[in-house]
């Protein structure tokens, strides 16, 4: 019950640091890390122990899912070198970096040490995507940022699987031959569950099973390629791609709206749960620590921050100078054109850390030689990098001034506008009421989608419809007060009334930000 307690006052906790992060126009990530710091402070906070493998399944696997659903394979094949660079290269020299400073400085094992960079090197895209949502940075960066999310991930946390069987003399001679089966095994098994579950899954449509089913079957796909000493992380990685590309195509649009529902709370219930369990841990382990030690593992926390900060920025630039390199002298067409110098800088400065860092370092298993400094360093890398670059990044765009990009605007006025006419081309030879009716509809629709420079403003229509329902609205819950409809009844009306709102506001609400 006590554990229960403490993780209630941590979701109301939540919902306050929600509300002061939207007023304030700051990450909510942000707030969670300095949360997650005030509540282990408290007299109150529980102790929390988490098993290694529990933390792996519960907050990685819906992580790599979520990220999977976001990202684009069209723009994986596109810039695929830079996401090459940035997904593998940059977290390989991250890696390295935080290695040869926990030897140096720390005298952490070398396989320890390596842990420590495989746990810090991969940035999470969702702080930076707070910022950049409201900002706007070009379009490219975001598909780099969403890209990065995914594939970063699983070349850290192969790392991370390699570091812990090495550190804890886990049948070292084979662990490189189990790796190289394990990375194809684990895709190959991802796919097949993928072609299954597509098969599967039309059987919840319309049912809240529809949701259950991701979460369920994203831990069993985990846990099952674990049993069968796979790549659970390629597993649940390959799964999610080919399920985002394939699944939308017959599922039915309540279900989508409830999914994506379902999973935003989800993602934001782990990232609470992950920001307080790590301050909670990094109290326990100041608490452990001699009063003579306190200080240099923080002083060390911040040695590998920096070095975090670092490693990211001058990878990114050094990048970004070759790609200017040779676009100037041969530009082959396997390199995307090289992005201005100021959106490269926002990039690099783009590194923040999240759920996957706090998770791995849950992970750490408690044999880890140096896992009190390797806990306590990962948290303040995720804490420094969501402080120093989550708010500083938005300040940054707005002093590079880097402008708005005016081809999303085109492309998206562009697309609606095919969409309509395809819909409005079945209505031919049809003069109906209701066909009349349709063709004024989406007339409407089409005139704003025409106007690229403003390809989501409302139309005539869409301001009278949304007049309309909210006073449907106002009549059906005075019906309600006044007994003349069942509860039943008002809950179908009610809900038809939302969806009517929803398509009404689709041009008005969500204005996607470019820069």
């Amino acid at each position: 019950m006590h554990l229960f307690e403490g993780l209630d006052a941590i979701l109301l906790a939540a919902l306050l640091l929600l509300v002061v992060a939207r007023k304030l126009n700051v990450p909510y990530p942000t707030l969670l890390a300095a949360a997650g710091i005030g509540f282990a402070l408290l007299p109150f906070a529980p102790d929390i122990d988490l098993d290694p493998a529990l933390a792996m399944a519960l907050f990685i696997a819906p992580a790599l899912l979520h990220a999977a659903y976001h990202t684009s394979l069209r723009g994986l094949r596109r810039f695929w070198f830079p996401l090459l660079s940035l997904a593998v290269f940059a977290v390989l020299v991250t890696t390295a970096a935080v290695t040869f400073v926990g030897v140096a400085v720390a005298g952490l094992p070398l396989a320890a040490a390596f842990a420590l960079g495989a746990i810090v090197a991969p940035p999470d895209a969702a702080a930076a995507e707070a910022v950049l949502s409201e900002v706007g940075i070009p379009r490219r960066g975001l598909l780099l940022l969403q890209g990065e999310s995914l594939l970063n991930d699983a070349t850290a946390l192969l790392l991370f699987g390699l570091a812990v069987a090495l550190a804890t003399n886990t049948d070292t001679a084979a662990t490189p031959l189990v790796l190289a089966a394990a990375a194809p095994g684990g895709i190959l098994f991802g796919l097949a569950a993928a072609w299954l579950y597509l098969r599967i899954v039309p059987l919840f449509s319309g049912t809240l099973g529809s949701s259950l089913a991701d979460f369920a079957v994203t831990f069993a796909i985990w846990l099952l390629a674990e049993r069968l000493h796979l790549s659970a992380v390629l597993a649940v990685v390959a799964f999610g791609l080919l399920v985002a590309q394939r699944r939308p195509l017959g599922q039915p649009a309540r279900d989508r709206i409830q999914s994506r529902a379902v999973w935003s709370a989800g993602v934001l219930v782990l990232n609470v749960v992950a920001f307080m369990i790590m301050g909670l841990q990094s109290r326990d382990v100041l608490l452990r620590l001699d009063s003579a030690e306190r200080l240099p593992a923080i002083v060390f926390s911040l040695i590998v921050l920096a070095t975090v900060l670092g490693a990211r920025l001058a990878w990114v630039l050094l990048v970004r100078a070759f790609e200017g390199l040779i676009s100037r002298h041969h530009a082959p067409a396997w390199l995307p054109k090289p992005p201005p110098w100021r959106a490269t800088l926002i990039l690099g400065w783009s590194g923040m850390r999240g759920l996957v860092t706090l998770a791995t370092a849950f992970a750490l298993p408690a044999a880890m030689p140096g896992r009190d400094l390797i806990v306590l360093a990962a948290f303040t890398v995720v804490i420094g990098t969501l402080v120093v670059q989550g708010l500083t990044l938005g300040p940054l765009i707005r002093w590079l001034d880097i402008g708005e990009d005016a081809g999303l605007a085109t492309k998206l006025g562009t697309a609606r506008r095919r969409i309509i006419d395809a819909g409005v081309a079945v209505l031919a030879g049809d003069e109906s009421d209701a066909a009349r009716a349709l063709r004024v509809r989406y007339g409407a629709a089409g005139a704003v989608a025409a106007h690229a420079e403003d390809p989501q403003a409302p139309s005539d229509f869409d301001t009278l419809h949304l007049k309309v329902v909210e006073h449907q609205r106002t009549a059906l819950n005075e019906m309600r007060q006044n007994g003349d409809v069942a509860e039943d009844i008002y809950r179908r009306l009610l809900e038809e009334l939302d969806w009517s709102e929803v398509e009404a506001r689709s041009f008005s609400d969500n204005v996607l930000r470019s820069a």
